[in-house]
């Protein structure tokens, strides 16, 4: 069973390297730990013990929320925590997911409101894995730094760092994010973005009935391997 805890964390300043740039779809993007410095705990950091971070968004479940796909729930088994990002529309898909792994989520635009750590209440939080600083969003362009977004992410001028710490009070490794329902996965001034897609309703590049995607994250000794996996309907 995974642990939650809020405790101090050990913070990783991390480098980015990629095979070749910018990635998404199943490419992997590999961050490797540089050095280690200590940081003081806030309130909204939360350590969890485990290496397999599954990443969903954009669920945008009704009535009771368990409707989410049986092959979601199926690819999530063995993972030791899962992140949602946002346009949940109902609190009960947390419920759902919760029956795999232990859920912290954001809130996107239309999603209510739950006491406990569960759920923030801000638009922003940051989820420390194993010293790795993941900070989570639900809109990149209306609550974090990104000026556009199509099937890559503009940025606008300026050190990322400085503009990451003001959108989540300290500088973090990877950022997660949803909205857009397009899956992604890319680097910037060696910070790791994922947008893992939505798992019911998929982008414009996903044909008409197919399903969604979400994103994986394993994370060994400061190394952070990201890559998407697609959802399949049997036969």
């Amino acid at each position: 069973m995974t642990t939650l805890v809020v405790t101090p964390a050990a913070g990783d300043s991390l480098e980015c390297a990629s095979n070749g740039g910018t990635s998404r779809g199943a490419n992997q993007t590999m961050v490797e730990r540089s050095s280690k410095q200590p940081r003081d705990v806030w309130p909204g950091r939360v350590r969890v013990s485990g290496s397999r971070v599954a990443v969903v968004s954009d669920t945008h479940e009704q009535d009771d929320g368990w409707g989410s796909p049986p092959q979601l729930l199926e690819a999530l088994r063995g993972v030791d925590l899962i992140l949602h990002c946002g346009d949940l529309d109902v609190l009960g898909v947390l419920d759902h997911l919760e029956t795999i792994a232990p859920v912290l989520a954001v809130r996107g635009y239309p999603d209510p409101r739950e006491a406990g750590t569960r759920l923030a209440d801000d638009r922003t939080r940051v989820v420390d894995v194993a010293g790795v600083r993941i900070g989570m969003m639900h809109d990149i362009r209306g609550h974090g730094p990104a000026s556009t977004f199509t099937h890559t992410i503009g940025f606008p001028r300026g050190d990322i760092d400085d503009q990451l710490a003001r959108q989540f009070g300290e500088t973090v490794d990877i950022v997660c994010f949803g909205d857009t329902h397009e899956e992604y996965i890319g680097w910037y001034q060696g910070v790791l973005f994922v947008n893992p897609g939505s798992t019911t309703i998929p982008g414009l590049r996903h044909g008409p009935g197919e399903l969604g995607t979400f994103a994986l994250l394993d994370i060994d000794d400061g190394v952070v391997s990201a890559r998407i996996e697609k959802l399949r309907r049997e036969g």
